[in-house]
């Protein structure tokens, strides 16, 4: 069966690929228009430079805060005191979903990857954000006191924004974006953090048991010595006493003679030499 095509549909099929091509081009310039919607700063999201407790973990690290990040913007639909100050947290290619899905889904961009399912898989999204406060509340200025914000502190959490802790031992990225909290989508954003790799525990096997081995030697070194120290300690004690007892130059002996009246002394020094006194007693004279 042959179809044979008059001069005005042939005209109406060539017209197609216009009308595509011309489709595509307002679509583009409508994700273009909604893309120069948000604003841009020049600041990236640093983990924190002072050296604290709890830093930078397996599951979890610092960050310093947006001080200053979006104070001083202009043609914002909102102000420092209602825009939202907000979070992305992603690995792997939860960077590039979110860049897509805050354009995408602009008006659904916070729960477009909940925390619980965030990191689940690979077909989840790898990302997911979190609540900071208000550009209100991180001013700009020096202000007293280390100001930070710890990614993963509300642990095993199971809300779709809470600030759950991460994979153990991955590569992450952070971004601070605002929200408007009428239209709930992005307004401005910084620049991606640059990756963060989080600490991997050792197993047991790659342990080096050399170490334990050497402090073990270590130990046994330390006992011996200390047990010779103790002997030294011990023999000069003995002979600061046999010192002692050999600087009393002699001894003196007294004996009764035959005569009730008369005395013998006899007495030694330390070379074994003996003298012998004699005499009488004094009889006390009456008067």
């Amino acid at each position: 069966m042959k179809l044979e095509l008059n001069t005005g549909d042939r005209s109406q099929l060539q017209r197609i690929p216009g009308m595509a091509l011309a489709y595509i081009t307002i679509i583009c310039a409508l994700l273009s228009s909604v893309r120069s919607k948000i604003l841009s700063v020049a600041y990236v999201p640093q983990i924190l430079p002072h050296e604290a407790l709890g830093r930078l973990t397996s599951t979890s690290f610092v960050l310093s805060q947006p001080l200053c990040f979006f104070n001083n913007q202009r043609e914002l639909p909102c102000t420092v005191n209602t825009c939202e100050i907000w979070s992305v947290i992603a690995s792997g290619p939860g960077v590039h979903n979110f860049d897509r899905d805050k354009v995408r889904e602009a008006s659904k961009i916070l729960s477009a990857s909940p925390y619980p399912d965030a990191f689940m898989g690979r077909a989840h999204k790898r990302y997911y954000i979190t609540k900071l406060g208000f550009p209100r509340d991180f001013p700009c200025g020096q202000l007293p006191g280390i100001r930070y914000f710890k990614v993963g502190a509300d642990g095993n959490c199971t809300t779709t924004n809470c600030n759950g802790i991460l994979p153990t031992g991955s590569s992450v990225r952070v971004r601070y974006i605002l929200i408007d909290p009428v239209t709930k989508s992005v307004v401005s954003e910084s620049k991606w953090s640059f990756p963060i790799i989080l600490i991997s525990p050792k197993t047991s096997s790659s342990i080096d048991v050399t170490t334990w081995k050497r402090s073990g030697a270590m130990v046994v070194i330390t006992v011996v010595l200390s047990c010779s120290l103790a002997v030294l300690i011990l023999l000069l004690v003995v002979m600061l006493l046999l010192d002692c007892s050999g600087s009393v130059r002699g001894r003196q002996v007294i004996t009764a003679g035959p005569d009730p009246e008369s005395f013998r002394v006899r007495s030694s020094n330390i070379n074994g030499i003996y003298s012998q006194t004699s005499g009488h007693a004094l009889r006390p004279r009456l008067v």
